[in-house]
This record gives C-alpha cells, structure tokens and sequence, in this order.
C-alpha cells in the first residue's frame, strides 16, 4: 500500500531525508510502514495533561503493534484553571488557533499519514481537531480523563457527595460572606482535586471529551474514564492501533466529522447540559471542515433533546458517575432516537454499531429522553436589541426562578472592574450586570467571566442578579448568566451602548435578550470610543478574529 509518507521516503533522491529519520534511530522497515504523528499536549503545569508522558508511550505500543511507525511533537496545553481571573485568560480562546497551527504545521511539513491528537483541556482538543479538519488525513483524538472529585458529604452545595475544583471560587464568595471559616476555605482548597485530570465536573474540558466521542473521532467509552485509572492506559493502546486501522481503511477525519456527526454532538451537549464553550468551538470545527453550521441552528438542534444528566454545576454528579453509569455510549443509546446512527465513527463502525455494546449502568445518573432532569435543553441561544446576531446561555445551570429576569442594568467596562465592585459590596439583588469589550475582538480574546459569576453565587446572589457580557463563560459557571452576546462591543454592537439603569429582560425560555426601552439608533449619534489596548498575539489576534456567532475563528481560507 502506498502511503503519503513514501513520497518523501523512497527512491535515490530522498536518501537524505531517510538519513534524517535514521539519525533519530528509525530502520529502513520502520520507514516502509505508515508514519504516524502523535500530536502530544503534555506539559507539568496543567492538570490534565501530566498523565500524557506516559499515555504517548502506550500509544506509540499501540501503533506499533498494528504496524505503523510513531513519531511524537509537543504543542502548547494551556490550563484554563491556572489563567483564569487575569490577563493571562485572554490567551486562552487565541491558543486554540495556535495548537491547530502547530498540528497542521508539523503533519504537512513531514508528509505524515495520520496523527493521534493527545489533548485532554478546554481549547487543546478544539485545536487540535480543528487543525486536523484542515489536514483531512486519518485522525483519532484521545484525551487524558477527569480527575477525581473531592469528597464532601456534608453541607455539600451541589446535593450529593462530591466536589470539584471550581467549588473554591464560590466558596471565595461564600467566605467574604461569612458563611464558611478560613479553616473550612484551606480545606476546601487541599481536598478539591485530589488527583491529577481534567476539573472533575462537567466543564469545557470533559464537555470537548465526550463531544469529540460523540462525534466518533474518540474511541466509545473513552472520554471519561478518570485519568488515573489504569483503563486510560488501555485505552491509549487501543488508539494506537485504531489509527493504523484507520490508515489502512483511508478513512478521514472529515469523513467522521460532518453534519450529521457535528449535529449528534450538539444533541449530546445539551443532553449532558455542557459547556457554553461548546458552541464556539463546533462552530469553529464546522467552519473548518466547510460543514454548513450556524448558531440559529445550533439553539434549534439543541432544543431537539432536554438535559437528561443532571453533573455539576448543573446537578449533584460528576464524570465519575457519569463513568461508571457507561459514559457517552450509554448516554446516547438513551437518545439514540434522536441521533444520526450510520455515521461512521474511527472504530471503522458506525455510531448505531458502537452502541449494541451500550448500556447505563445508573439510570439515576443518565435518565432516558421520556424522564429528563429538565425539560429545557442543556444550551439556550438568545436574540434580541441587545444580541441581534445571538447570544448564548445555559438552562440547565440556571435556577428555575431565574429563567425569567428582569432588572436594571449596572454597566462595566472590564472584568476586572466588575471583580473589583463585586468584592467591595456594592451589588444588589435585582441588577443585571453589564461586562462589555470581552469579546473575540474587544478582550482581545475572550476571556471567561468565570470568576465574577463565582463569586455572585458565592455570595448567595447567583439567581438574584444576571451577568450579561460579549465575553464568555467557564463550563463549571451556574447562576443566570448569558454570553457571547453579537455584536460584541468592540464592534460597535448594542451593548456598547447600555447605560446604568436601563431595564434589561432576559427570557431563557422564551430566547430573548431585550432592552425594551433603549432607543439604540439615537445613542449611536454619539458613537462608543472605548478600545482596550494589545500587543503582540494577541494585538494580531484581535485584528482577525471572527466574531463569536462564527467560532471566533481565524479564517484560513477564501
């Protein structure tokens, strides 16, 4: 069988680069076969990749087993965790783009065959399956897994026995608030994470986890085994030699990820009432691979299926419930209804095959269609005067007295001047808090408005008052909170021109996002001036990023 690779590899006039690859220790048979690329995001700072040394070996064991050649690169892994709250978030959206620079860079400059995408947090694997949809060669993904949860039985806020890493950041609130002591904080701090993974509660990392399985270009089950379980090793070996099959078969990557495999994976987030970020970041996977996908389609998709498992922030459970209850395969067998099953998936089978093997294990964790956590779905896009272009929201994170909002708005122009007022005191119940020129462009790059959201919730506000920003929002935020809102500031959208006190209605249910009584045309007579200075990245960035209703991509082509 021929294979990309040999191009650069046979014949007299190569001998050099065979030289090169011998100079690395690689023997005229190893040569013969398929190379592969382990595309590897580990790095000894963020949690969720640490366990990757380790997994790239069984990978490389994997492949070579079935017959192919493993070559390994690095590229970055940035922590949302550790960036969150400072300048450095607004790296965070932007490395995206960066880490599919790197996979596509690195894979066409060898004339590899295939890549393994070795990422486990919030923008690696959207980066990484973005910059292999431009590649459009045989391609798997397998992340790290989640951490395990903390243990608190007792006082616990989520209603069941465990805690996650952005259970701190409320506790912040609810300790300015007196509600715990500085002994209680510390030991929330210590015992939260208590192993290395990804946050152990259904944020944007695991969200991307099981949407990248339910896409089919992870192996079934995969995305949520804890990453300190000896399984995840099993299961590195087993994507190594899925790809050479995958190789052999000259399946793509785009002939796993299409429409129907994208709109699968949106039916499974609202499902599981996943990440906000989602919406982005399948945009962006979409707008990649030129798969026709917009945002007004995303809301209608996501209102096909209601939030049927109930983890945190949206509920008492964990990945490890959700684990041991069978994971993403027993989660869409429940909806398989729903679901497009002849898409082909990297087992070589497609989605319907893979889930003859399914089963839930927990019906307490994972409910059926016909007995949903909540009716509504797990993403919510708003429209209005004040989001023409759309906005985003989450109903399952939302308290239910809180669907409906109605209040007078206090305006910021930064999160950090958000953070700031919320710390000294001076929110009240019934505001609606205004954080502008946070967007894409604005920021530039995005920046979660995580820790505000914490900290209102925190403090016992979390359905009292409602953020409204063009920034975005961590997975593990809950509350009433809408994001994305389009235009952003930045590009002259009506948020630039709220005002203190002008009445705001948010109506999840309903979609809307209005200020009813703000004559917007009259307010631009005296045109919105404020711009936040950048330099380096992310001043390129900034200049042409797409707005957040297209992915917040950078175009790469005509």
């Amino acid at each position: 069988m021929d294979y990309r690779s040999h191009d650069i590899l046979t014949g007299p006039g190569y001998a050099n680069v065979r030289a090169l690859y011998k100079a690395d220790g690689f023997t005229d048979d190893e040569l013969r076969r398929p190379v592969i690329a382990i595309a590897n995001s580990y790095n000894s700072i963020c949690p969720g990749h640490v366990v990757f040394r380790n997994m790239a070996d069984r990978i490389k064991e994997g492949i070579q087993s079935a017959g192919g050649t493993p070559i390994e690169f690095g590229t970055i892994g940035a922590c949302d965790g550790i960036a969150m709250g400072h300048e450095g978030m607004r790296y965070i959206l932007p490395a995206r783009e960066m880490i599919a620079n790197d996979v596509e860079a690195m894979v066409q400059a060898h004339r590899l065959d295939a890549v393994v995408l070795l990422g486990s947090c919030d923008k690696i694997i959207p980066g990484m399956l973005i910059g292999a949809m431009r590649l459009n060669l045989p391609a798997i993904l397998i992340n790290g897994g989640p951490s395990l949860p903390g243990h608190m039985a007792q006082g616990n806020p989520y209603g069941g026995e465990y805690i996650d890493h952005s259970f701190i950041q409320q506790s912040e609130g609810a300790l300015q608030a007196g509600q715990i002591t500085e002994e209680e904080f510390t030991w929330i701090e210590n015992h939260a994470v208590p192993t290395a993974g990804s946050c152990a509660m259904l944020g944007t990392a695991n969200t991307m986890g099981c949407l990248a399985e339910a896409m089919g270009i992870m192996l079934p089950g995969a995305a949520a085994i804890p990453a300190v379980y000896s399984r995840r090793m099993a299961a590195a070996y087993d994507t190594g030699r899925a790809i050479v099959n995958l190789v052999k078969k000259n399946i793509r990557i785009r002939d796993i990820i299409t429409r129907e495999s994208l709109k699968n994976a949106i039916r499974v987030n609202s499902a599981i009432g996943g990440s906000t970020n989602a919406v982005l970041h399948l945009l962006a996977i979409a707008h990649e691979g030129r798969v026709p996908l917009s945002l007004k389609e995303f809301g209608e998709v996501s209102r096909e299926v209601p939030h049927t498992v109930a983890m945190i922030p949206a509920g008492r459970y964990t990945l490890l419930d959700f684990y041991e209850a069978g994971g993403v395969p027993a989660l869409m067998k429940e909806i398989a209804g729903t679901l497009s099953t002849d898409q082909m998936t990297c087992t070589g089978m497609t989605v319907g095959e893979n889930l003859k093997r399914a089963n839930n294990l927990r019906p307490e964790v994972i409910h059926g269609a016909d007995n949903p956590v909540h009716s509504r779905p797990g993403i919510g896009i708003l429209y209005g005067n004040l989001a023409p272009e759309g906005a985003v929201t989450k109903p399952s994170a939302i308290p239910e007295d809180a669907l409906y909002f109605r209040g007078k708005a206090k305006v910021y122009e930064s999160e950090e001047e958000a953070l700031v007022s919320i710390r000294n005191g001076e929110i009240h119940g019934g505001e609606v808090i205004v954080i502008r020129n946070e967007g894409p462009k604005g920021g530039p790059g995005m920046p979660e408005m995580y820790k505000a959201m914490k900290l209102l919730v925190g403090l016992g506000l979390g359905s009292e008052v409602c953020l409204v920003t063009d920034g975005r929002f961590s997975g593990s935020n809950n509350g009433c909170f809408v994001g994305h809102i389009c235009p952003e500031a930045a590009d002259d959208g009506p948020i630039a021109y709220i005002e203190d006190g002008d009445e705001i209605i948010v109506d999840v249910e309903k979609g809307i996002l209005e200020a009813p009584q703000v004559d917007f045309p009259e307010r631009r007579k005296h045109p919105y001036t404020y711009r936040r200075r950048a330099e380096g990245y992310l001043y390129q960035y900034g200049r042409t990023v797409r707005p957040a209703s297209e992915g917040a991509v950078i175009p790469t082509f005509e």
